[in-house]
Formats: structure tokens, C-alpha cells, sequence
């Protein structure tokens, strides 16, 4: 794994411990399905809110959540990702910023290595849990999600990852473009890899898209939804980049 990586995951660790001293707070929203809201479109984009990049620094500049929050919305996003880590500029207390004004599903993204990220996503509002194929406990967490009544996405990066995830009974598959011992992106690993997520599941591209072409490109290889972040971040106007992709 890539040393920033295996940083981000022991310093992931290390708040998550520093947390459990603190209260989670009790959930006062319903739940959305993420699954379901993907399925009632053609195509689908999650939006995702990420404030700075551990390699390109500032995304958000002077906007702050909820205005892109609303943006997205207004484009057409059928569900919005916010990004948790410290290293992405994010906090949990967004999920509940983003969730109390939304009324389409919200993904808690971050470096998910323990239960208490679980319930800690669940009482801050958010819908759905991203865990990640090599780095999350998947199988033990996909059980935790379940309990919570949330839903998953299990982000996978090879054939052998999609197996073990669907054995494990992931219903949702989030491909991801980027390399994680690199960082290097390429969309062909979803056109690659996206015959072997099974047709009754949920496939999610991640990562790589930076125009309406490659929105369209993914969409041909089977992907069910889009999760896009950087480029929507970098976009003067996110609401019409959604749109476009959506075309």
C-alpha cells in the first residue's frame, strides 16, 4: 500500500480512538436507500464534497458545504458523498450539516477500519458507509451496516476483491479508477472489471472523470452510477457539470 495510505489508515485508527470518549449523537433522520434511489434513474451521479486533496491541496476555496450541497442537488445528483478524513479537509460533523437540508441519500466516506465509524456515520445522519476491499474489516463491517440499517458501498480495485466482496454479501460495488499504491488513474479498470460484478448488483465507478466523455464512457461499461469528486470540486459550475453528465 502507499505509504500516504497507510498513513491516513493508522491516523484514521488513532482519531477514531481519540472519538469513542465522545458521545455519538442520536439520530433524528429517516434513512434513505442509496440503492433504491440509484435503481429509479437511468443513470446516476454521486456527488461528492471534498475539500482538498492530500496532493492538490484546496478544492473548496471560499464555497462552503451546504452551498455545493444545494448545487449538487439542483444538478441532478442522485446522492451526495462527503468526504470525512482530516487529510481531505473534511469533518463527520458534515454529514449532519449536508443531511439536515438534503432529501437524497448520504454517503460517509472515509477510511472505514472499525465499527465505530459505523454507528458514528449512522448518528450523524448519513445513509450509506463506504468500506474499502483491503482496508476495512469488509466482512465483519457488512454486518455492522446491516444492524445499523444503513447500506454499503464496497469499494473494490481487482477481480479478486469484486469475489470477496460479493461473497461477503456486498450489494453495492464501488470500482475504483485509482490506483492505491500509485495513485495513477485509468477509467479502463472499470471497463476491465466490470463483467465480473454480478448483474443483480449495484456497480459504482469511482474516480477519473473529468468530462461529460468520460461520464458517457463509464456509463457504457455497465456503470449504474458515478462517483465524482475532484472535477465536480474544480468546476465553476457543478450543477450544469452534473447535468451534462447526466446527458
Amino acid at each position: 500500500m502507499n505509504d500516504l495510505i497507510d498513513k491516513i489508515v493508522k491516523d484514521t485508527k488513532i482519531g477514531g480512538d481519540r472519538r469513542r470518549k465522545d458521545k455519538i449523537p442520536e439520530r433524528t433522520s429517516s434513512i434513505l436507500s442509496l440503492s433504491r434511489a440509484i435503481k429509479i434513474p437511468h443513470k446516476s451521479i454521486i456527488a461528492e464534497i471534498k475539500p482538498k486533496s492530500p496532493k492538490e491541496g484546496d478544492l473548496i476555496g471560499n464555497r462552503d458545504v451546504l452551498a455545493l450541497a444545494s448545487d449538487y442537488e439542483e444538478g441532478g445528483t442522485t446522492a451526495i458523498s462527503v468526504l470525512t478524513s482530516p487529510y481531505f479537509g473534511g469533518a463527520v460533523e458534515n454529514v449532519s450539516i449536508v443531511k439536515e437540508r438534503a432529501g437524497i441519500p448520504v454517503l460517509y466516506k472515509d477510511f472505514v477500519v472499525d465499527e465505530y465509524q459505523v454507528w458514528e456515520g449512522f448518528g450523524y445522519g448519513a445513509d450509506a458507509i463506504l468500506l474499502i476491499e483491503g482496508i476495512s474489516p469488509v466482512e465483519k463491517l457488512l454486518d455492522v451496516v446491516e444492524d445499523s440499517g444503513l447500506e454499503a458501498v464496497v469499494e473494490c480495485h481487482s477481480v479478486g476483491e469484486i469475489e470477496e466482496a460479493v461473497n461477503a454479501g456486498g450489494e453495492l460495488i464501488g470500482i475504483n479508477n485509482r490506483n492505491l499504491r500509485t495513485f495513477a488513474v485509468d477509467l479502463e479498470t472499470t471497463a476491465r472489471l466490470s463483467e465480473y460484478v454480478p448483474e443483480d448488483t449495484i456497480l459504482i465507478s469511482e474516480s477519473g472523470v473529468k468530462t461529460p466523455a468520460d461520464a458517457s464512457y463509464l456509463f457504457e461499461c455497465g456503470a449504474d452510477a458515478l462517483l465524482i469528486g475532484t472535477a465536480l470540486m474544480r468546476s465553476e459550475n457543478p450543477k450544469e457539470f452534473i447535468k451534462a453528465c447526466l446527458t
